[in-house]
This record gives structure tokens, C-alpha cells and sequence, in this order.
């Protein structure tokens, strides 16, 4: 492969728009504890950071080992995230329309970032890495980053709509 300037500026715009989310959620924990000490936000800062190095490992690596393993599902997987997606997005909607869990979220205001929680934030955060993971380890791969990218916008907003609630409280 040659490494042209393209290349670079195209990685460089690449990781900085997947650090985009995980720097959102930072911002979202911060708020919440303003007093954080620096060993928490260096912990925090590479609970992230290792999560969006090994997420698109993980997914090159599922491409060129596991994927041969699932073709029989392949014509499938569109219509599992449709309605995965689709079962996400009503939920998100009845729960902003009917207000069902205005109750429970009061009782959860004001609750410290644990382990479990960072660990599904670094998660939650490096979805998109793990898509770009994907779509590098795939023949296809431009095809295939339309795709993710798609995939991407629905749990950006799934995030953004977890920042709000956060920076309500």
C-alpha cells in the first residue's frame, strides 16, 4: 500500500470523527463530577482511548477470521439491523413521547461513574470504530463504510439523546 498525503489526511479526519462521540461522553462525565481527580480523567481518557485502538482491530479481525462462519446468515444481517435499529429508535421514542422512565431516571441523578458503566460508555463510544474495522477488513470497502457510516448516524443519536438526560441532571 502506498501512504500518499490523501491517505493521511483521510486517517487523520477518520480518527478524529470516531473521537468525536467518546470526547462528547467525557464532557457529559465531567459535567457530572466537577471535581474529578486526574487520576480518574486519565483513567476515563484510556478506558476510551483503548477502546477505539482495539475496536477496529476487532472488527478486521472478525472480517478475515469469523465472517466465513456466518455466510449462511449474510442475506440476513440487513433486515437483523433494520430491525434491531427500528426496535431502538421506537423504544427512544416512546420513552421521550410517554415519559415512562422519568421516574426512574430522577432516582439515578447524581450517581458516580462506576467500572461497569465506563466500560459500556468505552463500548458505546467505539461502535463506529469497530463498523470502520468492518469496512477495512472487507473487499468492498467503500461499499461497506457507506453502510457503517449509516449505521453510525443511529448510534450517534442514541448517544447524543444519553448526553442530554446526563447534562439534565
Amino acid at each position: 500500500m502506498t501512504v500518499t498525503s490523501a491517505f493521511i489526511i483521510n486517517s487523520i479526519l477518520l480518527g478524529a470523527g470516531l473521537a468525536m462521540d467518546a470526547f462528547s461522553v467525557s464532557i457529559a462525565n465531567g459535567l457530572e463530577d466537577p471535581g474529578m481527580s486526574h487520576k480518574r480523567m486519565c483513567c476515563i481518557a484510556g478506558t476510551y482511548a483503548g477502546f477505539q485502538f482495539l475496536m477496529p482491530l476487532a472488527g478486521w479481525f472478525c472480517v478475515h477470521k469469523i465472517a466465513s462462519a456466518f455466510e449462511a446468515f449474510q442475506q440476513f444481517i440487513p433486515w437483523i439491523a433494520l430491525f434491531l435499529l427500528s426496535y431502538i429508535g421506537g423504544k427512544m421514542l416512546a420513552d421521550g413521547i410517554w415519559k415512562i422512565r422519568a421516574a426512574e431516571e430522577e432516582k439515578f441523578c447524581c450517581k458516580r461513574l462506576d467500572p461497569a458503566t465506563l466500560f459500556m460508555q468505552g463500548i458505546a463510544t467505539s461502535i463506529d470504530a469497530l463498523s470502520v474495522g468492518f469496512s477495512t477488513g472487507s473487499a468492498d470497502g467503500m461499499r461497506d463504510r457507506c453502510r457503517c457510516h449509516v449505521r453510525d448516524l443511529h448510534v450517534r443519536a442514541a448517544v447524543r439523546q444519553a448526553l442530554r438526560r446526563a447534562a439534565v441532571r
